[in-house]
């Protein structure tokens, strides 16, 4: 493709090519890398700077950044939505037209893939107790565990076996 300086066009009101990363083609960039990928970068961020995030590994970096992907596509047509909303008259934006019902079922997918992944990460209210409630089970059982394990030890270095409550 020549440079637009050097284009002139074949006939009056031809536009003129368009540049490589153009953006003319674009509704909501819910699709668009360039648009998401910073977004969700954001969103990762934050997580891994969160003090009380204890819990996730680098090992879970696949996960975390599918639900920041997630997270950012929810912002990118929420914003889509509130702009078509804005530019009618009654505020609510044609729910008539293709594109705005292609946008609803596109955020409803994003919100459901979203809230799942949060879940699954421990990064919602209630998925963090339940995460909370599962590693203390786990120490404890591991506390048991140990234990056990130094009673068995003691009684093989004194020959003595140790009965409870005894």
């Amino acid at each position: 493709m020549t440079p637009a300086t050097d284009w002139t066009p074949a006939f009056p009101g031809q536009r003129a090519p368009f540049q490589q990363g153009n953006t003319v083609a674009e509704k909501h960039g819910a699709f668009s890398p360039r648009r998401v990928d910073p977004l969700a970068r954001t969103y990762v961020d934050l997580v891994r700077a969160d003090p009380a995030v204890t819990w996730l590994a680098p090992v879970h970096g696949p996960a975390l950044w599918a639900w920041a992907r997630a997270e950012a596509q929810v912002q990118l047509l929420t914003e889509y939505l509130e702009k078509a909303a804005e530019e009618t008259s009654d505020g609510i934006g044609d729910l008539d037209a293709d594109r705005v019902r292609s946008a609803y079922l596109l955020l409803h997918r994003a919100e459901s893939r979203a809230t799942t992944q949060r879940a699954r990460l421990g990064l919602d209210p209630l998925s963090r107790a339940k995460l909370g409630r599962d590693l203390a089970s786990a120490g404890a059982a591991d506390a048991v565990a140990d234990l056990t394990r130094m009673r068995e030890q003691h009684e093989r270095a004194t020959g003595a076996r140790v009965i409870d409550g005894e």
